[in-house]
């Protein structure tokens, strides 16, 4: 799959933006949620991803396409999904065990699944940036 440059920065931005905005309307609400922390992470992590984006592709010019998924891109996606749909499985088993025993409820269980499953696949991905 080829993308512009400037779509791809889009992309990041908007998910940067919308994590902190998330984080931001969570920690102001005082209802006693830690929530904001998870989302605070995904703000920290994808504010490194589109720093670590700008300094790699600072020499091309904005407009130019490249490749962004071929066939190795495409195994460490799937190593990385494979890695967070088992933490999100691990996740929600302790989830509702919790549940079963009135420690938490529901909502909680299924959005902090969900946060941290993309946490997992975030970190992930960095992982395996580093590593290969």
């Amino acid at each position: 799959m080829r993308l512009k440059k400037w779509m791809i920065l889009v992309g990041y931005m908007c998910l940067f933006l919308g994590f902190g905005y998330s984080s931001y309307s969570i920690f102001a609400d005082e209802t006693g949620s830690n929530l904001w922390v998870l989302w605070g992470i995904a703000f920290l992590v994808m504010g490194y991803q589109v720093i670590n984006f700008l300094i790699n592709k600072k020499n091309d010019k904005w407009n130019d396409s490249y490749v962004v998924a071929d066939q190795r891109v495409f195994r460490k996606i799937l190593i990385s999904l494979s890695l967070s749909y088992v933490f999100m499985l691990i996740f929600l088993l302790v989830g509702a065990i919790g549940f079963y025993h009135d420690f938490t409820s529901g909502y909680n269980i299924l959005v902090g699944a969900i946060i941290s499953s993309l946490l997992v696949f975030m970190v992930s991905q960095i992982v395996q940036g580093l590593v290969n």
